[in-house]
């Protein structure tokens, strides 16, 4: 059914997105979503390449610079965040499959230098639900809210929902939990260092940009979205001299102007060579701009993932819905 699908709509070119694999319980991933572990991962792949033949990037860029149609049903992985799971666990069952990837990282979190902020808020919903709260602290916490929670609950509900430009916040509430950031970076080490792009890279991997911090690009101003773009890709090429300039947007590319990619792919000196979003199966207005098809956003086989979103293309396509378009 699959391959009538990927016929059906044209659509030859699968590019998954993920952002780890364990055995084990990832308490800064845990409350925000599910990832694979080993077995499921690899059995994803194995699915996958029935139907698909993996490419590298050069194959990717080389398509899309020469107008080449893609005539093979053809897949590229991706993961985001720089998570140590790519160097531990990802990168070795990949290298065994035979398959290429783009892993993106974030230029302030390489080394364990400092955390995403909603990994944080994971992390003090782990602690809360450790604990139980006694009404001073409940109280205290409530206070950093405009809307008073009252409840444990309530409070892990609202920190879930603390954002990029209030983040401070984050660090406040874990002063009252009496839970230290630093020392979690410290004794956990999530993120890979710099010693562990380097391998990937000599294992013939592919390294990308995910912004300097990961913010929701909707919700910064233009010239801070080209800020976060350009200075993570800068970080990247003088630190890896990698060959081609990767960028994927952290959170989503939703809303993101036609100003924005016009400047980044200016005909005359483009300052990326591929960019990805992750809003699934979708046409784009800019050839170097790719929708990726996020994995991780169901409990769901990579069968159904897969099949839905053909399923779900097609039919948008057929009502003229399946083009993205940027203001």
């Amino acid at each position: 059914m699959l391959s009538s699908l990927i016929k059906l709509s044209g659509k030859k070119l699968l590019l998954p997105l993920y952002h780890a694999v364990s055995d084990v319980d990832l308490k800064h991933i845990k409350n925000l979503y599910s990832i694979r572990n080993t077995k499921q991962f690899v059995q994803d792949i194995e699915f996958i390449l029935k139907y698909f033949h993996p490419i590298d990037v050069e194959t990717l860029l080389d398509s899309i610079e020469n107008k080449k149609e893609i005539t093979k049903n053809s897949v590229l992985f991706t993961f985001d965040d720089g998570l140590k799971e790519a160097h531990e666990i990802i990168a070795p069952i990949l290298k065994q499959k035979g398959v290429s990837a783009v892993f993106f990282v974030n230029s302030d979190f390489v080394d364990n230098k400092n955390m995403f902020y909603r990994f944080k808020a994971s992390l003090l919903v782990e602690k809360i639900k450790s604990l139980k709260l006694n009404e001073n602290t409940i109280l205290e916490i409530s206070a950093k809210f405009i809307e008073k929670p009252k409840t444990e609950n309530e409070i892990c509900r609202f920190i879930l929902q603390i954002e990029y430009h209030n983040k401070f916040l984050l660090d406040e509430i874990a002063k009252m939990l009496n839970f230290s950031f630093d020392e979690f970076i410290e004794d956990n080490q999530p993120y890979l260092t710099t010693a562990q792009i380097r391998y990937l890279i000599d294992q013939g991997f592919y390294v990308g940009a995910h912004s300097i911090d990961h913010p929701e690009y909707i919700k910064i101003p233009y010239d801070e979205q080209l800020k976060q773009t350009l200075e993570s890709i800068h970080w990247i090429k003088s630190n890896f001299k990698q060959k081609h300039n990767l960028f994927a947007f952290p959170f989503t590319d939703y809303r993101i102007s036609g100003k924005f990619f016009n400047t980044i792919y200016a005909s005359e000196k483009p300052l990326v060579d591929l960019s990805f979003g992750c809003a699934g199966l979708k046409d784009e207005l800019y050839p170097k701009h790719l929708q990726r098809l996020p994995i991780e956003k169901s409990k769901q086989l990579a069968k159904q993932i897969i099949r839905n979103e053909y399923l779900a293309y097609i039919g948008k396509k057929l009502i003229g819905k399946n083009a993205i378009k940027r203001s």
